[in-house]
């Protein structure tokens, strides 16, 4: 499995350990949340290989050019809008979340515009550059970041104030059937490999996943998707974290370095997290664009030699997010994601249908060269 490919799991899963995904999971805590994530680990794992193998077929092509070349206009063009406006409502929730996060611990007297207009000019960078170049950019940023973040969970774990009986009990919570919420919320943090939809550009020579990646990235799946589950209720417990809306800022302010330079790590584990939200939202944004360039394009919206399709679009991201950011609230943006992510499973089986259907009107056209 190409490292690359590891990276935009990697980088997903990583994002959504402070964003509101742990807050839905210990709010059904008691109805199904320790299955609903072994199953959601299970089958996550099943849709990333299927996923990889599908796109395996069309060597560094995005489903823009998948579908032009095998599927109709009539049906492409809806499909490739749909998943652009998914995609953006889910880099469009990482800044809510990362901009509120911001707001609240590091500067509570600095202007949500400030800190969201800083966020906005971030990203617009990254999401203008090539595929190529993002891939290589969230490469110099895990380097970077991962073993910090290793760290501190190492850390928690050792942890004396880490209280077991906490995990003990979540952990007997197994009985319960899933819960449908916490199932597609689990989903959402292990199905990084759907981000082909593009990057597939940049990868021209895909091959199935192997035995040896795919157990990998299972190990690796597991531990921190148990490990954004268990670890803040082995601080907090259940009843502590019910008000809790950002469950890892609370966890990561209870680890104390005591021979360290800075004894509270909740600062610097903010930043590293920053870091990792703002690759998180380049990717989702970078998806988004192209989708929706490659259905919506002005030939003649041009100023001089230069289209203004792509700013346009942008100043529409910009503005959508200055707005949200402004309106929403706490318990907005929870019940938000929390609806955003019951509805990820049904946006990744239209994606596997639309793979699907692409493979086999491409055997189709095949078949009559190769009978010649």
């Amino acid at each position: 499995m190409s490292r690359f490919l590891f990276y935009l799991i990697v980088v997903n899963m990583l994002t959504n350990m402070v964003s509101i995904t742990p807050r839905i999971l210990i709010a059904g805590s008691t109805t199904g949340t320790v299955l609903s994530l072994l199953l959601a680990l299970v089958v996550g794992m099943i849709l990333t290989y299927f996923l990889v193998s599908l796109f395996s077929h069309f060597p560094g092509q995005g489903l823009p050019e998948i579908l032009k070349g095998h599927v109709p206009k009539g049906l492409s063009a809806p499909v490739l809008l749909f998943f652009s406006l998914a995609w953006y409502f889910a880099g469009l929730s990482t800044l809510v979340v990362y901009s509120l996060i911001i707001f609240r611990f590091l500067t509570p007297e600095m202007s949500i515009y400030t800190i969201v207009l800083a966020f906005v000019v971030v990203v617009t960078y990254g999401v203008l550059m090539t595929s190529s170049n993002i891939l290589y950019m969230s490469e110099i940023v895990l380097i970077i970041v991962f073993p910090f973040i290793f760290f501190v969970q190492l850390k928690g774990y050792l942890s004396s104030s880490l209280n077991w009986d906490y995990i003990r009990v979540a952990i007997m919570q197994i009985n319960h059937l899933p819960n449908y919420t916490s199932f597609t919320a689990s989903l959402f943090i292990v199905i990084g490999a759907a981000n082909l939809i593009i990057f597939n550009r940049f990868f021209t020579k895909l091959k199935k996943p192997s035995r040896k990646g795919m157990t990998i990235l299972t190990l690796t799946c597991t531990f921190i998707l148990l490990t954004t589950y268990f670890l803040p209720i082995g601080f907090g417990g259940f009843e502590a974290l019910n008000n809790v809306l950002y469950p890892w800022i609370a966890t990561s302010d209870s680890i104390r370095m005591k021979f360290g330079i800075i004894e509270r790590i909740v600062f610097i584990f903010i930043g590293a997290f920053l870091a990792l939200g703002v690759i998180g939202m380049t990717i989702h944004w970078h998806v988004s664009l192209q989708l929706l360039s490659s259905v919506i394009y002005f030939k003649r919206f041009k100023w001089k030699s230069v289209n203004l399709t792509l700013p346009l679009f942008i100043v529409f991201f910009w503005a959508i997010a200055m707005y949200t950011t402004k309106t929403i609230t706490s318990n907005g943006i929870f019940q938000s994601v929390q609806l955003f992510d019951r509805i990820i499973l049904p946006i990744i089986i239209i994606l596997l249908f639309v793979c699907l259907l692409a493979g086999k009107k491409g055997a189709q056209s095949k078949w009559p060269e190769s009978k010649k």
